[in-house]
């Protein structure tokens, strides 16, 4: 099990690393930005939050975009200082995905590219969390890595301490006849020289 000190390093370090991201955002080149151009008539004055947002810059992006009212957290409090400094307008918690609260439910979840990081013996108390956060009718965006269905585990090539998990993260959510998958996109990224996946999950009334 991921420890939750050493994550707070690693995500502090991630921070520092993925700047390089905030180029991508502004030309528009980031994966969920691109993603989301498809579903804009959903976007416009929607209220956002994405959980492992660093500094925010995605949702700055979104903000600027659609007019919405965004939201974020991340477990870096390096991150989420530097993005309260810099982006006034975006509501910022440093905590964890299991253990954050809002007084409000959300249109829209951003799950920010973090589950890779998660247990998959945890991953329900994070999934019980988003589901107090999300309206009846909101959409879930996962964002992370890609998975052909094999289950992967291995210790994460910026920290021995810590391991990463690989599997289909949407089907957590389309397990249940409650979610139905809208639209998805897989990306190859070459800073990363890996895969991703961005999907859009609807919550739906039976």
């Amino acid at each position: 099990m991921n420890d939750r000190n050493i994550i707070k390093k690693v995500t502090n370090d991630n921070h520092l690393r993925n700047r390089f991201y905030r180029i991508d955002v502004a030309k528009d080149k980031h994966p969920v930005i691109n993603f989301l151009k498809k579903h804009k008539k959903k976007c416009y004055k929607r209220t956002f939050l994405e959980i492992g947002c660093s500094t925010g810059f995605v949702l700055e992006k979104i903000r600027k975009e659609y007019k919405s009212n965004c939201y974020g957290v991340d477990s870096s409090l390096k991150a989420i200082n530097e993005g309260k400094r810099i982006f006034k307008k975006i509501h910022l918690k440093n905590a964890f995905s299991d253990n954050f609260f809002f007084k409000r439910k959300f249109d829209f979840i951003i799950l920010g590219f973090f589950l890779f990081l998660v247990p998959p013996r945890n991953i329900f108390y994070i999934f019980s969390n988003i589901m107090s956060h999300l309206k009846n009718g909101g959409h879930i965006v996962v964002y992370d890595f890609y998975n052909n269905g094999k289950f992967k585990k291995k210790r994460y090539k910026h920290s021995n301490k810590v391991f990463c998990y690989r599997y289909d993260f949407k089907k957590v959510f389309l397990s249940l006849p409650c979610f139905k998958l809208i639209g998805k996109r897989i990306s190859y990224i070459k800073k990363m020289k890996d895969y991703v996946e961005v999907s859009l999950i609807k919550k739906i009334n039976i």
